[in-house]
């Protein structure tokens, strides 16, 4: 769902310029995601980061098995649901038990739609799955680089990702129909039109191609703008610059105490009314940009 990007100060959004500045987000310029580990790779690193931080290794232990735990008790009632052909809800309890388990506190603001939903949402951190889904219950649209992760691959298949490659723009219409065919499906899907993270104080611009699966859409459905909300220290540990998924999980696991985040389900809309994507995108950035400088506001 992540994917380094780097922002230039010009694409600051007008609607943000009356809030005091916020700190300009690391250049990422020539970053180069490194290889996934082996096995071994990551247990060495891991030790040498408990070295480093005893207390710190110790709540990742302590959270790193809770999390086990859960999938230990969601996955195979999940797995037999769908081997049976039956509808599942225990991923959605696998991300809200999850959710705890990384210290974080959900509060709604809004009514989320239940079906026939696409909801569009801003990203921070790859936990904004954790904290969505377990509200909704979605499937998500994820960057391709998740699937090398075959722990994450296998998380992300059972909650029926769609994988797809903002690069290969001559794939472009073959994702689109795997976007329309798992709607179909599913009946809730989620974006992360920014198309990588920022630290929760700006909103970057959408990218506009996959919601060419809404025009018009596969079935007859709404779109749900989303804002997730954190608190300081929420934002604190968004996933930005040239820090890897480890690294930020570390620093997630290892923190003292909880954090907050609220998430702000706006006002649906009907796709079938937006003349194309770009349309659909501005309309649902407008909503998401309008609700995010109101709570950056009360929030200083």
């Amino acid at each position: 769902m992540v994917q380094r990007v780097r922002v230039r100060e010009s694409e600051a959004d007008p609607w943000l310029a009356s809030l005091p500045a916020a700190p300009p987000l690391p250049d990422t310029s020539g970053f180069v995601a490194p290889p996934v580990p082996s096995p071994a790779e990551a247990l060495n690193a891991f030790l040498r980061a408990v070295e480093r931080d005893l207390d710190g290794g110790r709540r990742v232990f302590v959270r790193g098995a809770w999390l086990l735990c859960i999938a230990a008790i969601c996955l195979p009632p999940h797995m037999l649901c769908r081997a049976l052909g039956r509808p599942s809800h225990w991923n959605r309890w696998f991300m809200r038990w999850a959710t705890r388990a990384c210290g974080i506190r959900v509060e709604i603001v809004g009514q989320p739609l239940r079906r026939d939903v696409f909801y569009i949402a801003n990203h921070l951190s790859w936990t904004d799955a954790l904290i969505l889904g377990s509200v909704t219950g979605t499937a998500f649209v994820a960057q391709h680089g998740i699937a090398l992760w075959p722990g994450l691959n296998f998380l992300c298949r059972m909650n029926d990702t769609v994988f797809v490659n903002r690069a290969e723009r001559l794939r472009v219409d073959e994702q689109v129909a795997a976007l329309r065919a798992q709607f179909a499906a599913r009946s809730k899907l989620a974006l992360f039109a920014e198309g990588t993270t920022s630290d929760g104080r700006r909103l970057l611009p959408f990218k506009a191609s996959l919601l060419a699966m809404l025009v018009p859409p596969p079935r007859p459905a709404y779109v749900q703008p989303v804002v997730i909300d954190c608190d300081e220290p929420g934002r604190e540990l968004a996933w930005i610059g040239m820090e890897t998924g480890a690294q930020n999980a570390w620093r997630l696991l290892a923190r003292k105490g909880t954090w907050r985040v609220r998430v702000h389900f706006l006002e649906p809309f009907d796709p079938a009314e937006m003349p194309d994507r770009k349309a659909l995108a501005a309309r649902a950035r407008g909503a998401i940009l309008t609700r995010l400088s109101t709570t950056l506001r009360a929030s200083r």
